[in-house]
C-alpha cells in the first residue's frame, strides 16, 4: 500500500515545487527594443525634471508618478499610447507630453489641483471696511 501512495505523492511534491518556482521566477527579461525605449524615456524624463523650460507644477507630475510607480510600466504605457497615436517615438516632445498624460496630466491643465471656487470675472473687489 505505501508502495502505491509513494508515487502519486512524490509527483505531487514535484509538482508543487516546479509551481512554486514559476511562482518565484522573476517576469521575462524586457527585449532590446524594449529597453531602447525605455533608456530613451528615462533620458527625456530627467531632461525635463532638469529644464528651466517646464514648468515645475508639470515636473512635480512627473515626479510623483515616478516616485509612485515602476518606470518599467510608465515606460511600457507611453510606448503603447505613442504607437495607438501613430506618434513618433524619438520625438522628444512627443514623448514627454504622452508621459505626461499617462502620469496623469491632462490637456489644459497646469498640474496644479484645480481651484474649488471658479475665479469671478470683472474687476478685483476691494475688501468692505466696517
Amino acid at each position: 500500500m505505501l508502495g502505491r501512495l509513494a508515487l502519486p505523492l512524490a509527483a505531487t511534491l514535484a509538482a508543487l515545487a516546479i509551481g512554486q518556482a514559476a511562482l518565484a521566477a522573476e517576469p521575462a527579461a524586457p527585449s532590446k527594443a524594449e529597453l531602447d525605449a525605455g533608456a530613451f524615456h528615462l533620458k527625456v524624463l530627467m531632461g525635463a525634471l532638469q529644464s528651466k523650460e517646464i514648468d515645475q507644477p508639470i515636473k512635480n507630475v512627473l515626479f510623483v508618478c515616478l516616485y509612485e510607480n515602476p518606470f518599467g510600466k510608465i515606460s511600457d504605457a507611453t510606448s503603447k499610447v505613442l504607437a495607438g497615436n501613430k506618434l513618433d517615438p524619438k520625438d522628444p516632445n512627443k514623448v514627454l507630453t504622452v508621459m505626461a498624460g499617462v502620469c496623469g496630466l491632462r490637456p489644459g491643465e497646469d498640474g496644479q489641483a484645480p481651484s474649488k471656487t471658479p475665479p469671478k470675472s470683472g474687476p478685483p473687489q476691494q475688501p468692505s471696511s466696517r
